[in-house]
């Protein structure tokens, strides 16, 4: 599998298009499937046009990736903002 620096500068497209679509209503329990979708249709316009199967396998690679990449920050973002609110609680007065 060959992918060039266009293909990993997809990722934070991904992110950025079902993001967009989580803003409008879009159900947030189908947000992985619509991860690798988008995933699948950009490596085939972009990466492997000429190629389905190709294009297949490192679409469903990105929007793998897209995913793990938004629930790792949102679970860090989480995890800091509740840790900091915790450390502000236990303090005394």
């Amino acid at each position: 599998m060959d992918l060039t620096v266009y293909g990993i500068a997809l990722l934070p497209v991904i992110i950025g298009v079902v993001h967009l679509f989580k803003m409008f209503g879009f159900p947030a329990r189908f947000l992985p499937l619509l991860s690798i979708g988008i995933g699948i249709v950009m490596s085939y316009i972009y990466v492997e046009p000429e190629n389905l199967k190709k294009a297949f396998l490192i679409g469903l690679w990105l929007g793998l990736c897209a995913t793990g990449m938004h629930s790792g920050f949102k679970h860090t973002m989480n995890g800091a903002n509740s840790k900091g609110q915790n450390s502000e609680e236990d303090k005394p007065s």
